[in-house]
């Protein structure tokens, strides 16, 4: 007799390790897939899950609906700008309030709630990698199949990209799992409960998938930017060589090679002003966003972006968490962001990235006027209006930063300068290795404030708390919390729980 484990266990690694692409789909409203159509035996036969090209394509496109989820629309934000001196919790709900205090725990809802979305979209491109390369369908030509199993290993490398940087050491699970039988528990009990992997195994892991990626993947999507390409996935690969080894020990003439490809494909560019990225080709209400496409939707400067539509499944409720009055939003900017703007004279970027309102009589703060207080101002359309997760600037900065690491510090410079030049700013004034690679720090937060990149980009450089103990304002007194171990999440409760195999990371 078979049984399906899903019906047994509670949400959690083990269960969503076990989710298939379409049981994922099937929580979507535009999608009508089903185990019928799709070809899904579950345990009655010994044939193929998937049998046709058909199958393959809507697969696919159940990957990239994986990245419809709270992470991107809300929790990329909050671990980025809100747990940095970008930000702070804003509404003070207890959840994001242990982040934005550095006293997060491992009952912490986001906590749960990020590994579960990643290792669920991990789940859904295992089954792809797994069971794409066995379908026979004549109509699926051998270039398709390469660049579907290529996108699929890019989105697998970017999940456990996320995961290793939020969690550290975390599973490895790179296989469909089969459903669970008495004849096979013993097999398959294992597989549903893993160790953690050395984030070595993990980074070698990403490495792996971006080098199938990059080889398959489609050279150039045109004006469809939801789409893994040569581009994203070389900067990616960038910026994990950018990481994996820490600061000092980086492999810069890596992070060059790849950065270098992205910024030298003359397809991309930068929009001619920097607030042609967000806007929305209208003034939005003062109460309330808009629904409706960016201006420049799918620009050529646009790496990657999640393709919102405004219809159920594909929908940007994630940009009325962070503007509104109805309630206290998240990310409130902070006066430490608001006067480094100010200061360096960066009033293009900064009017672009926070925008003022009148909340008098709604709700007070300590750090900021009922009459002018800041929202983040990015994501200026809710329902329709498309997030960029990823831009060409990141790869520009990032091979000025390779660059400088390398002694070109003129080449840095003018690449640096490349970037200031959209933002109406003069060229640097930094000539020193250290001066520069500090001008390209602050320049990655000018750029991308409010874009989920911030944390990310501090810890990789070994300079989070230090920065979070000189910030002006509001983490200034939490900063004391800050200490090595705090520079990771704990793993969820809920999976220590359940797996005896894990280990719980060091302070938690």
């Amino acid at each position: 007799m078979k049984y399906n484990i899903k019906y047994l266990l509670s949400v959690s690694l083990i269960s969503l390790a076990l989710v298939s692409c379409n049981d994922f789909l099937d929580e979507k409203p535009t999608s009508d897939l089903t185990d019928e159509n799709l070809g899904i035996d579950n345990g009655k036969s010994d044939s193929l899950k998937y049998t046709t090209a058909a199958q393959a394509e809507q697969l696919i496109a159940g990957a990239y609906n994986g990245f419809d989820t709270q992470l991107w629309k809300l929790d990329m934000y909050i671990i980025n700008d809100g747990q940095s001196d970008n930000s702070y919790a804003g509404e003070p709900n207890p959840q994001r309030m242990e982040i934005d205090e550095f006293r997060i725990t491992p009952t912490n809802e986001n906590v749960g709630r990020d590994w579960g979305e990643l290792y669920k979209h991990i789940a859904t491109v295992n089954t792809i990698l797994t069971w794409v390369p066995l379908i026979p369908d004549p109509a699926l030509t051998d270039q398709r199949r390469k660049q579907i199993l290529g996108e699929a290993y890019f989105i697998r490398a970017l999940c456990y990209f996320n995961l290793v940087r939020i969690y550290d050491h975390v599973p490895l699970i790179v296989k469909d799992i089969p459903e669970i039988s008495t004849e096979n528990i013993d097999e398959i009990y294992p597989l549903l409960y893993p160790a953690q992997t050395s984030t070595d195994s993990v980074y070698t892991q990403i490495l792996k998938d971006l080098d199938y990626a990059i080889a398959n993947v489609p050279d150039y999507s045109g004006t469809n930017k939801f789409k893994a390409t040569k581009a994203i996935t070389n900067l990616i690969m960038a910026q994990v060589y950018a990481t994996k080894d820490g600061f000092e020990k980086t492999n810069w003439a890596s992070v060059k090679q790849y950065a270098e490809a992205v910024v030298n494909d003359t397809r991309y560019g930068l929009l001619d002003n920097f607030d042609d990225v967000f806007t929305i080709g209208e003034t939005a209400p003062d109460k309330v966003l808009p629904s409706v496409d960016l201006k420049n939707e799918h620009s050529k400067e646009s790496l990657f972006e999640i393709d919102y539509t405004g219809e159920p499944g594909l929908n940007n409720w994630g940009a009325s968490m962070f503007y509104g009055v109805d309630w206290k939003k998240f990310n409130t900017p902070s006066q430490d962001l608001y006067k480094a703007f100010t200061a360096a004279g960066d009033i293009v970027r900064r009017d672009a990235s926070i925008r003022f309102g009148d909340v008098t009589g709604l709700w007070q703060d300590k750090y900021w006027a009922q009459n002018a207080f800041p929202f983040c101002n990015k994501l200026r359309s809710q329902e329709k209006g498309n997030i960029i997760l990823y831009r060409l600037p990141e790869a520009i900065l990032l091979l000025a930063e390779a660059e400088n690491e390398l002694g070109n510090s003129s080449k840095a410079k003018e690449l640096l300068n490349k970037v200031r030049t959209r933002a109406k700013m003069p060229n640097t004034t930094a000539n020193s290795k250290e001066d520069i690679r500090l001008a390209i720090e602050n320049e990655n937060r000018f750029e991308f404030a409010f874009e989920g990149k911030r944390w990310f980009d501090l810890k990789r450089r070994g300079r989070f708390i230090q920065v979070m103990k000189s910030c002006g304002d509001h983490q200034k007194g939490y900063a004391a919390n800050l200490n090595e171990n705090r520079l990771i999440w704990p793993i969820p409760q809920s999976e220590m729980d359940q797996n005896v195999n894990l280990t719980q990371n060091q302070g938690y």
